[in-house]
């Protein structure tokens, strides 16, 4: 039965990432397909990282960190890994200039892309032994990438390739996602106190594709939160259920350099209802205008996951944001946006999982540069073809097959209301 869901699985990846490539198929002859040099889903193990705890496990040991280990090198309790990712996406239509509207990463119609190859170090920090032990703890992480994804998420300061924003030119670019230190402060139950740049606290899904059920993202993710922030965030484990999240930043997407002179404010509480529901509520206040420091920006989001069973999981979450001295509604002096996408994951076996994705979500005041109410719904399978193999199960194969409609009318050039794509990734952790 095993030996069978792996050949499903795999007849499964080409079956979904062909219909893609028989649409494409007219323009091969023209443009040869080559590599251009210029809460966790079901399926895996890890722990997502855009909600840390106040201690979060230290990852498993993968090929990096085994290599390292047989020459010789003792990394101690400081973990070196990372990932290689590469895709190809492909629109049903011919959108104007090969661009797929609504998109954050898979804007490239018809291009087999090197999204990302990732590299982190890493020390964890355990705030509750902290507190046990009554001692300090120090830690921290850097997370550098290199591909077409960096093009998208330079913080202000830190791209290095021009001053638009994105920078879409060169195609692959560094960035410096992460860097920031950890210490442990032994206060009450444990204190964690995280200072520099990081991932956003914000949203279900991530920067990092191993924590994402799909290759293609929301709308959500892409338009109504930010990416990343600087600054400072303070964890602390009320109880064993309750954890609560407070902390400044610099803005949204803002790091070396400031386009304002104000902060942010940055909240999250985290509540363990039980062994199966985990919720988080988060928040992000304060001005994020260019020279502007009296209108502020607010986004409350919140994420709930649901473990039905060991093979069924479910997870919400919702966003609902505003802003003054944007554009606006008529006879209103602030602009709102807001949406929710809904998930389900199904193991069907060691080797596969299928997941479902459904979402609305709502910018006609236009402030976040949709300007339009769009929904998408993506079916998709998660491929490990070598689930029992000691290298093997590090490769994670990802076809999706996504359809997206907008009220108005804003794909491929204003032309048309919907779009289809089919599209396909591939992971490799290390």
């Amino acid at each position: 039965m095993r030996r069978g869901c792996n050949a499903v699985a795999i007849a499964a990846v080409a079956v979904l990432s062909s219909i893609g490539y028989a649409r494409a198929g007219s323009l091969w002859a023209d443009e040869a397909l080559t590599l251009k040099s210029s809460p966790a889903p079901i399926y895996l193990d890890d722990t997502a990282t855009n909600t840390p705890p106040s201690a979060t496990p230290p990852p498993p040991d993968r090929p990096l960190s085994g290599e390292l280990k047989k020459l010789g090198a003792n990394t101690g309790d400081v973990a070196v890994y990372g990932f290689v990712e590469g895709s190809y996406t492909a629109s049903f239509s011919n959108p104007p200039g090969n661009f797929i509207t609504g998109r954050v990463f898979d804007i490239d119609n018809q291009e087999v892309l090197l999204n990302q190859i990732d590299l982190s170090i890493e020390k964890t920090v355990d705030a509750a032994a902290a507190a046990r032990d009554n001692k300090f703890n120090l830690g921290g992480k850097v997370e550098l990438i290199y591909g077409n994804d960096a093009r998208f998420i330079h913080a202000n300061g830190m791209n290095f390739y021009g001053g638009d924003a994105p920078q879409l030119s060169p195609e692959n670019q560094f960035d410096l996602v992460q860097a920031y230190v950890d210490f442990g402060v032994p206060v009450g139950n444990g204190l964690l106190i995280r200072a520099g740049k990081m991932v956003t606290h914000m949203g279900y899904e991530t920067i990092n594709p191993t924590t994402n059920p799909f290759y293609s993202h929301t709308y959500l993710f892409g338009y109504a939160i930010p990416f990343t922030h600087t600054g400072v965030m303070a964890f602390y484990n009320l109880s064993d259920k309750v954890t609560v999240m407070g902390g400044v930043s610099r803005g949204w997407d803002q790091s070396l350099k400031d386009n304002n002179d104000s902060l942010d404010y940055l909240g999250q509480l985290k509540w363990v209802a039980s062994d199966k529901v985990t919720a988080y509520l988060n928040v992000v206040t304060g001005p994020e205008a260019t020279d502007d420091n009296g209108n502020w920006r607010t986004v409350v989001d919140g994420v709930v996951t649901y473990a039905a069973t060991d093979k069924l999981t479910f997870a919400l979450n919702g966003d609902f944001g505003w802003e003054g001295g944007a554009v606006a509604a008529p006879g209103s002096d602030y602009a709102t946006w807001y949406g929710v996408a809904a998930y389900a994951g199904y193991k069907l076996c060691d080797a596969a999982t299928l997941n479902v994705r459904g979402e609305w979500f709502n910018d006609e005041d236009g402030a976040r540069g949709i300007g339009d109410t769009v929904y998408e719904g993506t079916v998709g399978l998660a491929i490990k073809p070598f689930p029992r193999d000691d290298l093997g199960a590090n490769l994670l194969i990802r076809p999706e097959l996504r359809f997206d409609y907008s009220e108005n009318g804003v794909f491929d050039g204003g032309t048309n209301f919907y779009q289809w794509t089919a599209a396909v990734d591939a992971i490799f952790t290390f």
